[in-house]
């Protein structure tokens, strides 16, 4: 019986799993209950109580809170008789005015702009679900809400001012403005405004169930079925179907050059972790003394003042994580193309893990960008970013990419290609 008996229940069509192409039946779902892959785990279609109106309430929600954080102090910093106040916008126009524009461009879109049209555009479908709007302009915002989740940091961005507190507090006194609280509202509000939204929900809801007859035997893939599972609204579509034909987008049954694509990201990748962890990531202007400081001098500086879980932090975030994340893409991509994967539910969870993490590691560059915005004290003390948060910055978000390459799909073909052989 449903938990929620004025909430009706969710049909969802049959689909395809996005991680290991299992084919997955229609099912009838409650208001919190959830269909995942039997194969290996993934969620598939989630269920939420009121699916309309919490999204439409977050949302607004969200909004609200980010025109207060941009419209008081976010924090202050007092210092030997000078201080200085900054507003959230700060942060990126003290990179800019630095000359670091590709930091302040990347710092605009994750914080302000993706957020803003990941909010607007949900806000704007799920408000018009029951009116004419424009099907190319509909397809065209659900297609965007899909693509800009992965890019939304504004949770990375809120641990990477906790973390710029801990560094700022054996040199001066840090006073927290209502901007921030707000910000933190902004971060909380966003992260339940997503959580909120099941994307199979609002495509079904948007241009109906896409009809497909599956055989009632035993579980197989999609692409032996003949079918093509499409990554943004689920539906599927035939073999050599060009486009989704509820979405709109381009249906792949493998993404094309999988392995190549991720393989020339990861050299890439690899090559900017040099510069990212040898030249300073921050410079710091005392008194007319200049100051570098690495990554990995950023640690040890840290353990020194006693901040262990900090420095265990950064260190954790900044070094071991990217190294890991190119290790873990590496042994994938070696593994898949020699075909030597035996337990690919545990290559899998590798996978998810890296996907999971890869983010997190811009909490660096976030730190450097709260520190250059709030330590101008003229002749007295400066922060400016080094020129490896430029080369960081870019190592986490070519790994990103890199993760999005990579299909999982392929881990799982093998397996069935020695099921054939047997």
């Amino acid at each position: 019986m449903s938990l929620h008996p004025d909430v009706p229940a969710f049909h969802h069509d049959a689909t395809a799993c996005e991680e290991c192409d299992l084919l997955i039946p229609p099912a009838v779902l409650q208001p919190g209950e959830a269909s995942r892959c039997p194969r290996c785990g993934h969620t598939v279609v989630r269920c939420h109580s009121h699916p309309r109106l919490r999204p439409l309430a977050y949302g607004l929600a969200t909004l609200i809170m980010f025109l207060l954080a941009n419209s008081f102090t976010f924090m202050s910093f007092s210092s030997h008789g000078l201080g200085r106040e900054m507003t959230f916008l700060q942060t990126i126009t003290a990179l800019a005015d630095a000359g670091y524009l590709f930091l302040a461009v990347v710092l605009s879109v994750t914080l302000i702009a993706f957020p803003l049209v990941y909010i607007c555009s949900l806000m704007l479908v799920v408000w018009r679900l029951d009116k004419d709007l424009h099907p190319s302009a509909v397809r065209s915002l659900g297609r965007a809400l899909c693509r800009i989740r992965p890019w939304l940091m504004v949770d990375v961005f809120l641990i990477g001012v906790l973390i710029s507190l801990v560094k700022l507090m054996g040199m001066a006194d840090i006073t927290m403005g209502a901007g921030f609280w707000a910000f933190v509202g902004y971060t909380l509000m966003l992260i339940k405004t997503i959580s909120t939204l099941d994307i199979h929900w609002l495509w079904h809801h948007l241009f109906g169930p896409v009809p497909a007859v599956l055989a009632e035997d035993e579980e197989r893939m999609a692409r032996e079925a003949g079918l093509i599972g499409c990554h943004v609204c689920g539906a599927l579509g035939a073999q050599g179907q060009g486009r989704c034909h509820r979405c709109g987008s381009r249906l792949h049954s493998r993404k094309p050059a999988s392995l190549q694509r991720t393989l020339a990201l990861l050299v890439t990748a690899s090559i900017l972790y040099i510069p990212a962890n040898l030249y300073p990531i921050m410079d710091t202007v005392f008194l007319g003394d200049v100051s570098p400081s690495t990554i990995l001098g950023g640690v040890v500086l840290l353990w020194g003042l006693g901040s262990y879980p900090i420095a265990a932090v950064i260190f954790l975030a900044s070094v071991v994580v990217p190294l890991a994340k190119l290790i873990a893409l590496y042994w994938l991509c070696w593994q898949t193309h020699s075909g030597r994967i035996r337990d690919p539910l545990a290559r899998l969870k590798l996978y998810r893990m890296t996907e999971f993490v890869g983010r997190w590691s811009m909490i660096d560059v976030f730190v450097v960008a709260i520190l250059a915005g709030l330590i101008r004290l003229d002749n007295l003390m400066t922060i400016y970013p080094g020129p490896a948060a430029v080369s960081f910055a870019g190592v986490v978000i070519i790994t990103m990419i890199a993760a999005m390459n990579f299909d999982p799909r392929l881990i799982w073909d093998l397996q069935e290609g020695e099921r054939d052989l047997e």
